[in-house]
Protein backbone atom coordinates (compact mmCIF):
# COMPACT_ATOMS: atom_id res chain seq x y z
CA UNK A 1 0.00 0.00 0.00
CA UNK A 2 1.27 3.86 -0.94
CA UNK A 3 0.60 6.81 0.99
CA UNK A 4 1.97 10.23 -0.87
CA UNK A 5 1.56 12.59 1.89
CA UNK A 6 3.27 16.32 1.73
CA UNK A 7 6.58 17.25 3.53
CA UNK A 8 6.45 19.87 5.84
CA UNK A 9 9.24 22.17 7.43
CA UNK A 10 9.52 23.11 11.09
CA UNK A 11 10.73 26.23 13.22
CA UNK A 12 14.20 24.81 13.65
CA UNK A 13 14.67 23.59 10.05
CA UNK A 14 13.59 19.93 10.60
CA UNK A 15 11.04 18.22 8.62
CA UNK A 16 7.99 16.42 9.33
CA UNK A 17 5.68 13.62 7.79
CA UNK A 18 2.89 12.27 9.54
CA UNK A 19 1.87 8.43 8.47
CA UNK A 20 -1.57 6.82 8.22
CA UNK A 21 -3.08 5.93 11.48
CA UNK A 22 -3.82 2.49 10.16
CA UNK A 23 0.13 2.23 9.93
CA UNK A 24 0.52 2.82 13.31
CA UNK A 25 -1.54 0.54 14.47
CA UNK A 26 -0.22 -2.25 12.08
CA UNK A 27 3.32 -1.56 13.44
CA UNK A 28 2.34 -1.45 17.37
CA UNK A 29 3.24 1.85 17.75
CA UNK A 30 1.64 4.99 19.40
CA UNK A 31 2.33 8.09 20.83
CA UNK A 32 5.82 7.89 22.54
CA UNK A 33 6.85 5.27 20.80
CA UNK A 34 10.67 4.65 19.98
CA UNK A 35 10.64 4.37 16.44
CA UNK A 36 13.89 3.06 14.38
CA UNK A 37 15.03 4.72 11.08
CA UNK A 38 17.13 3.61 8.36
CA UNK A 39 18.37 4.64 5.33
CA UNK A 40 18.39 1.59 2.49
CA UNK A 41 19.17 2.44 -0.83
CA UNK A 42 18.08 5.97 -1.03
CA UNK A 43 14.05 4.61 1.10
CA UNK A 44 13.76 5.50 4.01
CA UNK A 45 12.42 2.67 6.70
CA UNK A 46 10.74 3.20 9.74
CA UNK A 47 10.44 0.17 12.78
CA UNK A 48 9.15 -0.61 15.63
CA UNK A 49 12.41 -0.54 17.71
CA UNK A 50 10.35 -1.63 20.77
CA UNK A 51 9.21 -4.91 18.79
CA UNK A 52 10.44 -7.95 19.61
CA UNK A 53 11.16 -10.07 16.50
CA UNK A 54 8.28 -13.24 16.80
CA UNK A 55 10.25 -16.63 16.80
CA UNK A 56 10.00 -18.59 13.73
CA UNK A 57 8.47 -22.52 14.52
CA UNK A 58 9.55 -25.28 11.50
CA UNK A 59 8.18 -28.62 11.14
CA UNK A 60 9.62 -31.59 9.91
CA UNK A 61 7.46 -35.41 9.36
CA UNK A 62 9.69 -37.92 10.69
CA UNK A 63 8.24 -40.51 8.59
CA UNK A 64 9.35 -38.77 5.11
CA UNK A 65 13.29 -38.70 6.21
CA UNK A 66 15.19 -41.59 4.50
CA UNK A 67 17.91 -41.65 6.64
CA UNK A 68 19.82 -40.43 9.86
CA UNK A 69 22.15 -38.07 7.76
CA UNK A 70 18.94 -36.86 5.93
CA UNK A 71 17.34 -35.66 9.41
CA UNK A 72 20.69 -34.02 10.41
CA UNK A 73 20.97 -32.01 7.27
CA UNK A 74 17.00 -31.12 7.77
CA UNK A 75 17.94 -30.08 11.19
CA UNK A 76 21.07 -28.14 10.36
CA UNK A 77 19.02 -26.06 7.35
CA UNK A 78 16.48 -25.60 9.98
CA UNK A 79 18.71 -24.04 12.46
CA UNK A 80 21.15 -22.29 9.87
CA UNK A 81 17.55 -20.44 7.90
CA UNK A 82 16.77 -18.93 11.76
CA UNK A 83 13.79 -20.71 13.00
CA UNK A 84 13.88 -20.62 16.62
CA UNK A 85 11.76 -23.79 16.91
CA UNK A 86 11.56 -26.84 15.27
CA UNK A 87 8.98 -29.41 15.73
CA UNK A 88 10.31 -33.20 14.92
CA UNK A 89 7.28 -35.84 14.55
CA UNK A 90 6.35 -39.15 12.84
CA UNK A 91 3.35 -39.71 11.40
CA UNK A 92 3.94 -43.40 11.24
CA UNK A 93 4.83 -45.57 13.60
CA UNK A 94 8.16 -46.57 13.83
CA UNK A 95 11.30 -47.37 16.22
CA UNK A 96 12.73 -44.55 18.32
CA UNK A 97 15.99 -44.82 16.52
CA UNK A 98 15.38 -41.25 15.12
CA UNK A 99 15.34 -39.79 18.83
CA UNK A 100 19.03 -40.96 19.25
CA UNK A 101 19.50 -39.12 15.85
CA UNK A 102 18.15 -35.97 16.46
CA UNK A 103 20.20 -36.23 20.17
CA UNK A 104 23.07 -36.65 18.05
CA UNK A 105 22.76 -34.12 15.31
CA UNK A 106 22.24 -31.21 17.74
CA UNK A 107 26.30 -32.03 19.24
CA UNK A 108 26.89 -30.22 15.87
CA UNK A 109 24.42 -27.17 16.45
CA UNK A 110 25.25 -24.13 19.42
CA UNK A 111 22.62 -22.53 21.15
CA UNK A 112 19.73 -25.15 20.34
CA UNK A 113 18.28 -28.11 23.13
CA UNK A 114 14.88 -30.15 23.41
CA UNK A 115 12.48 -28.30 24.87
CA UNK A 116 9.84 -30.69 24.78
CA UNK A 117 9.62 -34.42 24.27
CA UNK A 118 6.84 -36.70 24.01
CA UNK A 119 6.22 -40.39 22.34
CA UNK A 120 5.94 -39.42 18.85
CA UNK A 121 7.42 -35.43 18.66
CA UNK A 122 10.31 -33.91 19.62
CA UNK A 123 10.24 -29.52 19.94
CA UNK A 124 13.42 -28.42 19.65
CA UNK A 125 14.64 -24.69 20.83
CA UNK A 126 17.18 -22.07 20.19
CA UNK A 127 18.29 -20.33 23.24
CA UNK A 128 21.14 -17.62 21.63
CA UNK A 129 20.08 -13.91 21.44
CA UNK A 130 21.18 -12.88 17.84
CA UNK A 131 21.36 -9.16 19.46
CA UNK A 132 24.35 -10.31 21.76
CA UNK A 133 26.91 -11.40 19.40
CA UNK A 134 29.49 -8.79 17.39
CA UNK A 135 29.26 -9.67 14.00
CA UNK A 136 32.47 -8.69 12.49
CA UNK A 137 34.52 -10.07 15.83
CA UNK A 138 33.02 -13.52 16.15
CA UNK A 139 34.16 -13.86 11.97
CA UNK A 140 37.49 -12.63 12.75
CA UNK A 141 38.08 -15.45 15.77
CA UNK A 142 36.71 -18.01 13.77
CA UNK A 143 39.43 -17.17 10.63
CA UNK A 144 41.91 -16.93 13.55
CA UNK A 145 41.68 -19.92 15.20
CA UNK A 146 40.97 -21.61 11.80
CA UNK A 147 44.38 -20.91 10.72
CA UNK A 148 45.52 -21.90 14.16
CA UNK A 149 44.55 -24.85 13.28
CA UNK A 150 46.04 -24.66 9.83
CA UNK A 151 49.19 -23.81 11.66
CA UNK A 152 49.73 -26.37 14.19
CA UNK A 153 49.04 -28.88 11.36
CA UNK A 154 52.51 -27.83 9.43
CA UNK A 155 54.45 -27.48 12.75
CA UNK A 156 53.24 -31.00 13.55
CA UNK A 157 55.20 -32.57 10.49
CA UNK A 158 58.31 -30.10 11.64
CA UNK A 159 57.70 -31.55 15.17
CA UNK A 160 57.07 -35.54 13.78
CA UNK A 161 54.02 -35.54 16.34
CA UNK A 162 50.55 -36.47 15.63
CA UNK A 163 49.39 -35.17 19.30
CA UNK A 164 49.37 -31.58 17.63
CA UNK A 165 47.78 -32.48 14.46
CA UNK A 166 44.88 -34.65 16.47
CA UNK A 167 44.44 -32.02 18.62
CA UNK A 168 44.26 -29.18 15.51
CA UNK A 169 41.95 -31.62 13.66
CA UNK A 170 39.68 -32.13 16.96
CA UNK A 171 39.55 -28.04 16.93
CA UNK A 172 38.90 -27.92 13.28
CA UNK A 173 35.90 -29.89 13.76
CA UNK A 174 34.49 -28.10 16.61
CA UNK A 175 34.85 -25.15 14.04
CA UNK A 176 31.94 -26.59 12.03
CA UNK A 177 29.60 -25.43 14.86
CA UNK A 178 30.75 -21.63 15.01
CA UNK A 179 30.48 -21.78 11.31
CA UNK A 180 26.64 -23.30 11.23
CA UNK A 181 26.51 -20.31 13.96
CA UNK A 182 28.14 -17.37 11.62
CA UNK A 183 25.65 -18.81 8.90
CA UNK A 184 22.47 -18.75 11.39
CA UNK A 185 23.25 -15.07 12.74
CA UNK A 186 24.05 -13.80 8.78
CA UNK A 187 20.67 -15.33 7.48
CA UNK A 188 18.75 -13.70 10.56
CA UNK A 189 20.01 -10.04 9.35
CA UNK A 190 19.08 -10.82 6.15
CA UNK A 191 15.66 -11.03 7.83
CA UNK A 192 15.67 -8.36 10.51
CA UNK A 193 16.73 -4.75 9.43
CA UNK A 194 16.86 -3.95 13.45
CA UNK A 195 19.50 -6.80 14.02
CA UNK A 196 21.27 -5.86 10.37
CA UNK A 197 21.85 -2.35 11.47
CA UNK A 198 22.97 -3.86 15.31
CA UNK A 199 25.23 -6.13 13.49
CA UNK A 200 26.98 -2.85 11.49
CA UNK A 201 25.45 -3.42 8.20
CA UNK A 202 24.15 -1.10 5.88
CA UNK A 203 21.39 -2.80 3.55
CA UNK A 204 20.13 -5.58 2.00
CA UNK A 205 23.19 -5.86 -0.37
CA UNK A 206 25.61 -5.60 2.00
CA UNK A 207 23.98 -8.28 3.99
CA UNK A 208 24.54 -10.57 0.78
CA UNK A 209 27.78 -9.90 0.67
CA UNK A 210 28.48 -10.69 4.00
CA UNK A 211 26.33 -13.93 3.57
CA UNK A 212 28.95 -15.21 0.69
CA UNK A 213 31.85 -13.86 2.75
CA UNK A 214 30.96 -16.36 5.62
CA UNK A 215 30.46 -19.29 3.02
CA UNK A 216 33.86 -18.75 1.82
CA UNK A 217 35.12 -18.63 5.22
CA UNK A 218 33.50 -22.39 6.28
CA UNK A 219 35.52 -23.58 2.88
CA UNK A 220 39.23 -22.03 4.64
CA UNK A 221 37.93 -23.66 7.66
CA UNK A 222 37.10 -26.98 6.31
CA UNK A 223 40.78 -27.13 4.07
CA UNK A 224 42.43 -25.98 7.50
CA UNK A 225 40.84 -29.20 9.24
CA UNK A 226 41.42 -31.48 6.32
CA UNK A 227 45.14 -30.15 6.65
CA UNK A 228 45.37 -31.39 10.27
CA UNK A 229 43.76 -34.64 9.59
CA UNK A 230 46.46 -35.20 6.51
CA UNK A 231 48.86 -34.39 8.69
CA UNK A 232 48.20 -36.50 11.70
CA UNK A 233 47.89 -39.75 8.95
CA UNK A 234 51.54 -38.64 8.11
CA UNK A 235 53.95 -41.08 10.15
CA UNK A 236 57.18 -40.58 7.64
CA UNK A 237 60.28 -38.54 7.71
CA UNK A 238 60.46 -34.94 5.94
CA UNK A 239 63.26 -33.50 4.83
CA UNK A 240 64.11 -30.27 6.40
CA UNK A 241 63.68 -28.28 2.89
CA UNK A 242 59.55 -29.76 2.27
CA UNK A 243 59.21 -28.49 5.99
CA UNK A 244 60.61 -25.52 5.45
CA UNK A 245 58.87 -24.86 1.82
CA UNK A 246 55.49 -25.83 3.53
CA UNK A 247 55.76 -23.48 6.71
CA UNK A 248 56.77 -20.96 4.45
CA UNK A 249 53.33 -21.83 1.81
CA UNK A 250 51.28 -22.21 5.30
CA UNK A 251 52.28 -18.55 6.61
CA UNK A 252 51.92 -16.96 3.22
CA UNK A 253 48.42 -18.97 3.26
CA UNK A 254 47.21 -17.48 6.04
CA UNK A 255 48.42 -13.99 5.95
CA UNK A 256 46.45 -14.29 2.66
CA UNK A 257 43.36 -14.86 4.29
CA UNK A 258 43.54 -12.61 7.08
CA UNK A 259 44.53 -9.39 5.38
CA UNK A 260 41.22 -10.75 2.69
CA UNK A 261 38.57 -10.60 5.64
CA UNK A 262 40.77 -7.04 6.68
CA UNK A 263 40.23 -5.72 3.26
CA UNK A 264 35.94 -7.25 3.59
CA UNK A 265 35.97 -5.17 6.80
CA UNK A 266 37.73 -1.69 5.96
CA UNK A 267 37.07 -1.60 2.11
CA UNK A 268 40.97 -1.64 2.06
CA UNK A 269 41.91 -2.10 -2.01
CA UNK A 270 45.39 -2.10 -1.68
CA UNK A 271 45.44 -5.56 0.80
CA UNK A 272 42.59 -6.65 -1.53
CA UNK A 273 45.48 -6.41 -4.02
CA UNK A 274 48.22 -7.91 -2.32
CA UNK A 275 46.27 -10.90 -1.32
CA UNK A 276 45.63 -11.31 -5.29
CA UNK A 277 48.93 -10.81 -5.99
CA UNK A 278 50.28 -13.61 -3.49
CA UNK A 279 48.41 -16.31 -5.63
CA UNK A 280 51.16 -16.63 -7.83
CA UNK A 281 53.94 -17.54 -5.01
CA UNK A 282 51.36 -19.76 -4.09
CA UNK A 283 51.63 -21.61 -7.23
CA UNK A 284 55.11 -20.93 -7.16
CA UNK A 285 55.45 -23.04 -4.13
CA UNK A 286 52.82 -25.09 -4.90
CA UNK A 287 54.82 -26.54 -8.13
CA UNK A 288 58.05 -26.38 -6.33
CA UNK A 289 57.39 -28.98 -3.50
CA UNK A 290 55.46 -31.33 -6.03
CA UNK A 291 58.07 -31.86 -8.34
CA UNK A 292 60.74 -31.85 -5.57
CA UNK A 293 62.89 -34.82 -6.39
CA UNK A 294 63.01 -35.66 -2.30
CA UNK A 295 59.01 -35.70 -2.38
CA UNK A 296 58.91 -38.02 -6.46
CA UNK A 297 60.56 -40.82 -4.32
CA UNK A 298 59.21 -40.83 -0.64
CA UNK A 299 56.88 -42.76 1.23
CA UNK A 300 53.70 -41.15 1.85
CA UNK A 301 54.22 -39.03 -0.64
CA UNK A 302 50.38 -38.78 -1.58
CA UNK A 303 49.43 -37.17 2.30
CA UNK A 304 51.66 -34.51 1.58
CA UNK A 305 50.34 -34.09 -1.63
CA UNK A 306 46.78 -33.54 -0.29
CA UNK A 307 48.73 -30.82 2.17
CA UNK A 308 49.90 -28.81 -0.21
CA UNK A 309 46.88 -29.26 -2.18
CA UNK A 310 44.70 -27.84 0.75
CA UNK A 311 47.12 -25.10 1.20
CA UNK A 312 46.56 -24.05 -2.24
CA UNK A 313 42.74 -24.10 -1.65
CA UNK A 314 42.98 -22.04 1.42
CA UNK A 315 44.80 -19.70 -0.81
CA UNK A 316 42.15 -19.50 -3.43
CA UNK A 317 39.38 -19.17 -0.46
CA UNK A 318 41.27 -16.17 0.16
CA UNK A 319 41.32 -14.99 -3.29
CA UNK A 320 37.53 -15.18 -3.51
CA UNK A 321 36.78 -13.29 -0.22
CA UNK A 322 39.69 -10.63 -1.19
CA UNK A 323 37.00 -10.08 -4.59
CA UNK A 324 34.06 -9.91 -2.23
CA UNK A 325 36.14 -6.80 -0.27
CA UNK A 326 36.24 -5.38 -3.76
CA UNK A 327 32.47 -5.65 -4.20
CA UNK A 328 31.83 -4.55 -0.87
CA UNK A 329 33.83 -1.39 -1.90
CA UNK A 330 31.09 -0.63 -3.86
CA UNK A 331 27.87 -1.30 -1.39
Amino acid sequence: MREIRKLQETVGGTYILTIPKEWAELMQISKGSMVNMDMDNGSIIISNSELKREAEAHSIDISQVKDKKALELSIISSYILGHDITELYSTESQSNDWKDWVREALKGLIGIEISEEYAERILLQNLIDPYKFNLFSSMEKFLRNSMAVLSDSIISLQKKGSFLSNDAYNRGKELIRTYRLLFRLIILAGKDKSLCSSFGLQNLTDTTLYTVAIREMGRISYYAMRTAQHSSEFQNELSSDIVGDLLQMEELTASMVLNAFNSLVTKDISKTSWVMDSMIHVREMYERIMESEFLLNMDGRLTISLIVRDLRAIAGYAVALADDSILGSYV
